[in-house]
């Protein structure tokens, strides 16, 4: 019998929204705007999930290559936004699990900043009871930290707290932090990779069958 969970938390970036293409997109055409690096969308797939400075970082990219690339990425990124939509049937989903007492929180690898300019304006956030965003006072995902954080803050029972993300790093993090993780396969590539999940939802409203609708009624 599965565990109905009275607390869901979520990523944001391929689980909640659909960027893949303007994030990717838009960082091919910054590495080629300032330092002639072309990349294929492929290549990048490694950037979903994870801080941006981690991203260039592992192009082997000066401090300063580093600084220009990110400014441009940040500035296409926020001219393409329009590109980008909420997954069908996410936000009823979400209404309808606050409409039940579900409590819920997003942990993201988004700095603050970013969340501002790139989640915000879809009018969400009131969803939710907390919000994790990357900050160089908590280690990333896939350390638990974020995890930890947002259960300390609600706070909420690990056992009853359910995670959903698209990466296998957003698995690493639920595992590390005791924490139940399922799959949103909507947003998710090389689901063979995901060997520790508890769960594979094939769409949003599937969340639906694993919330405890009578844990805060």
């Amino acid at each position: 019998m599965h565990i109905m969970y009275a607390t869901i938390l979520f990523d944001i970036d391929g689980t909640i929204i659909d960027t893949e293409d303007v994030i990717i997109g838009a960082l091919q055409d910054a590495l080629v705007q300032t330092i002639g690096m072309h990349k294929t969308h492929d290549e990048l797939l490694y950037s979903l999930g994870i801080p941006s400075d981690q991203t260039l970082k592992a192009l082997d990219l000066t401090a300063t290559e580093q600084k220009q690339v990110d400014k441009v990425w940040t500035e296409l990124t926020a001219d393409r936004q329009t590109q980008v939509h909420v997954f069908a049937n996410m936000r009823r989903t979400l209404a309808h699990l606050q409409h039940r007492g579900i409590m819920m929180g997003i942990i993201t690898a988004k700095t603050a900043s970013e969340l501002e300019h790139e989640f915000t304006w879809f009018g969400l956030n009131d969803y939710f009871d907390t919000i994790v965003t990357y900050s160089p006072d908590i280690a990333p995902k896939p350390a638990p930290d974020p995890l930890l954080r947002a259960l300390a803050e609600l706070p909420a029972d690990h056992g009853r707290t359910l995670y959903i993300g698209d990466t296998v790093t957003d698995m690493q993090s639920a595992k590390a932090a005791h924490v139940d993780f399922a799959v949103a396969t909507w947003g998710a590539h090389n689901l063979a990779g995901f060997t520790d999940a508890d769960h594979f939802l094939t769409r949003p409203e599937s969340i639906l069958d694993l919330a405890d609708m009578t844990a805060h009624v």
